[in-house]
């Protein structure tokens, strides 16, 4: 199964990377998303951390949401879905190797934002990565999962800018999670609430990837 994984992941990166569809797009969305979003910042310190928490991660998500939604672009493109069904392998497998994929590029593009927004908003984003790097792990893997399993579905009928839409009400709780853990992270506050909000993504991180695998046959049936 880990030999199976690993073929479905290097595939798809080895395909962006010769196509280049969707990350440089996704980049340089994120960066005049960020670029736009900061000039609305001139807040209070407290009031600071707030926004810029959350203008980051909607900056993430908007950007991340081009990759994402090119999940299964090559299958719905070349009309390959039924090769996709005649894999040698699970279907569980096929939706964890776009998983992974899809979160290396949400880790992708926050690798870029994260500083943007310290040199932009002057924020301590980076003041206690230690904490910040479980944080943004454990918000990729909600909103890849998600993400990974409607890209399929709106593959699968054909339609296509739709992802963002239907995404966005289902990550929801993960985006206020995320922004509230991160803002606590720029206060350096560390206490029950932090802990709680980062509950709170684990929660749904194992919720959605589950639901995805499981539900990830009958969308490749159907």
């Amino acid at each position: 199964m880990v030999g199976q994984l690993w073929f479905m992941i290097h595939k798809d990166l080895v395909s962006e990377w010769r196509a280049r569809h969707a990350w440089p797009a996704m980049f340089v969305l994120g960066a005049v998303v960020a670029l736009l979003l900061s000039l609305q910042t001139d807040l209070p310190p407290r009031e600071k951390s707030r926004m810029v928490a959350m203008l980051l991660w909607l900056a993430v998500y908007f950007a991340g949401m081009i990759a994402i939604d090119r999940s299964f672009a090559v299958e719905r493109e070349d009309n390959c879905w039924e090769i996709l069904r005649l894999y040698p392998v699970r279907a569980s497998v096929v939706f964890l190797a776009k998983l992974v994929v899809n979160i290396l590029a949400l880790t992708a593009v926050e690798i870029v934002l994260v500083p943007l927004f310290i040199v932009l908003c002057d924020t301590p984003q980076l003041a206690s990565p230690a904490a910040l790097l479980p944080l943004i792990l454990l918000a990729n893997i909600g909103l890849a999962a998600v993400g990974t399993l409607l890209s399929a579905v709106t593959a699968r009928i054909g339609r296509d800018n739709l992802l963002a839409i239907l995404v966005l009400p289902l990550v929801t709780p993960v985006l206020v999670a995320a922004a509230e853990a991160s803002r606590l992270v720029m206060d350096g506050d560390f206490g029950p609430l932090w802990s709680a909000w980062m509950r709170l993504l684990v929660s749904f991180g194992v919720i959605f990837v589950t639901a995805g695998a499981v539900l990830f046959e009958f969308v490749l049936e159907d």
